[in-house]
């Protein structure tokens, strides 16, 4: 069986609980799925947290952390 594939990006945030580090990975673009295999709790699961408004949010959170990340690179690459 090969071991689930996610973005090594989310290693930055670690430690974090189970559903943080889902939150990462959300955010990122991993299904529910390979993002439960990756946990090591099934995707059913990732599915049920993502329907929780608290948890919506962490990962709105993230992504917003991510955009801001990506938009102080692109804008710090253009002052040259």
């Amino acid at each position: 069986m090969m071991t689930p594939v996610v973005h090594d990006s989310a290693q930055v945030f670690l430690p974090l609980s189970p559903r943080g580090r889902a939150a990462i990975y959300l955010a990122l673009g991993e299904p529910p799925d390979r993002v439960g295999r990756a946990l090591g709790v099934d995707g059913s699961t990732v599915r049920r947290w993502r329907q929780r408004p608290e948890f919506r949010a962490d990962v709105t959170r993230v992504r917003l952390r991510l955009l801001d990340g990506a938009a102080d690179a692109v804008a710090g690459g253009q002052q040259r």
